[in-house]
């Protein structure tokens, strides 16, 4: 007999995309249109002993406020005794930063695409009141279409102050808070003395650009200190095949003093911006449609499906098919860095998870088992990474594990798997399993 089929109000739940500190992020499937969506669950008791009950309240509302094609829209809130679900769009062409790891670096040209799509993203923000203060790569998502999706507004705030160059564009608040991953981070946010987070972000927007033509970090000290000294001395090496524009607006972006620093409208005007053109007509008209529709539309229960990217299939997604979730793990897997990857070996759980540990080990990695399931974590230079590795039984002597990455730096991250997959576990791999496992069938996971 199938297992039972979690459901959130009108939601079935499935697969597992995702994991972080306070919960999942889910597949689900909108009941009554069929429609995809990603619903983050969050647990109410880890929030409340983290103190960090205002941080997700600010993060909804945040989310209620932007809308924007180049944003991943926010659908609805939901909430049990235990949870809170937050029911995102789901966007199905995985991160950014994936496809940096499986190209190595972009030509100037396609970099240049998403260069804009996230100005665009980010100058909407801006015009809402909302800076992001942790852009990176890894906030970058896909959809099918390849077009960039700004997401976790975790860390977003909310500042007074009106349009750049309105009448309140002088009332900008500092925020004091440091936030964001040290690479990525402007020098005023290390200086702790209160900081313009809309500058902020454009130093990271710099600091991402760099990335997406270089395959690397400017600013990659494994030293603290000296990764603090170099940003915010503003000591950046371009490569030989950075064009000569593209250094020019990155010698104005990448500037220690925030008030030298270039605004999004000087950006927009830089002759290396609008090359070749810019956006085209269905990104502006995405704001557009916004605006006619009322702006704002909130996040309660009546709201539409609107936004949320269905698996490419023939036919509507439903949780009974796992063909729709095959789809999605796959997509987000190509790259070569695979979110969830997952194999069959044989020996006994107990064997397999004490191998697998002491693996784990040996690669300087704090574990918590817990029955078949480890969780990892590994400081690095670019701050700590996760990995959840988990032990399936099947039919016979047969076991499948699966190893799915958790929050972290994906350049990180990719050495990291690189390492454990080629050659720490690589003799215990027999055939990889191509049919994604139902989340039902993992055991241990009450997260409904």
């Amino acid at each position: 007999m199938p297992p039972k089929t979690k459901k959130v109000g009108k939601y079935e739940i499935g697969q597992t995309l995702g994991e972080g500190t306070f919960g999942k992020v889910k597949y689900a499937v909108n009941t009554e249109t069929q429609e995809a969506v990603a619903i983050k669950v969050l647990d109410k008791e880890k929030i409340q002993q983290q103190n960090m009950g205002n941080q997700i309240k600010k993060e909804i509302s945040i989310m209620k406020v932007v809308r924007h094609p180049n944003i991943v829209q926010l659908i609805e809130v939901l909430a049990s005794r235990t949870k809170i679900f937050i029911v995102l769009e789901l966007v199905t062409g995985g991160e950014l930063f994936d496809q940096i790891v499986k190209e190595s670096r972009f030509t100037e040209d396609k970099a240049r695409k998403y260069f804009r799509q996230l100005i665009h993203g980010l100058e909407y923000c801006n015009t809402k009141g909302v800076c992001h203060r942790d852009l990176k790569p890894e906030n970058l998502l896909l959809d099918q279409n390849a077009n960039l999706k700004i997401s976790d507004f975790g860390l977003s705030a909310l500042y007074t102050g009106g349009d750049e160059g309105g009448e309140n564009a002088n009332r900008t608040l500092l925020l004091h808070t440091t936030c964001g991953t040290p690479n990525y981070v402007a020098p005023e946010v290390l200086e702790d003395k209160g900081y313009d987070g809309k500058k902020a972000d454009i130093w990271s927007v710099g600091v991402i650009l760099y990335v997406l033509l270089a395959g690397f970090l400017p600013f990659d000290e494994k030293i603290m200190s000296d990764l603090f000294r170099k940003i915010q001395a503003a000591e950046v090496q371009y490569p030989a095949w950075f064009s000569d524009e593209v250094r020019d607006l990155m010698g104005k972006i990448l500037v220690a003093d925030p008030n030298v620093r270039v605004t999004i409208s000087d950006i927009k005007e830089h002759p290396w911006y609008s090359k070749n053109g810019t956006l085209t007509t269905e990104h502006i008209l995405g704001e557009g449609e916004d605006e006619a529709n009322g702006g704002d539309s909130g996040a309660d229960s009546s709201a539409g499906p609107s936004g949320v990217a269905s698996p490419p299939s023939a036919t509507p997604p439903s949780i009974s098919d796992d063909r729709a979730q095959e789809t999605i793990i796959r997509t987000q897997s190509e790259a070569g860095v695979k979110k969830i990857f997952q194999f069959k070996t044989t020996g006994d759980e107990g064997s397999i998870v004490e191998r697998l540990s002491v693996s784990l080990v040996e690669m300087e990695c704090e574990l918590k088992v817990t029955g078949p399931k480890i969780k990892a974590c590994k400081m690095t230079g670019s701050g700590m990474i996760g990995v959840i590795v988990q032990v399936v039984k099947l039919e016979g002597d047969s076991n499948m594990v699966e190893v799915r990455r958790g929050k972290g730096d994906i350049m990180e991250y990719s050495k990291f798997y690189k390492e454990l997959v080629q050659n720490k576990i690589k003799d215990m791999i027999g055939e990889v399993v191509e049919e994604v496992v139902p989340q039902a069938e993992l055991g241990g996971d009450d997260d409904e």
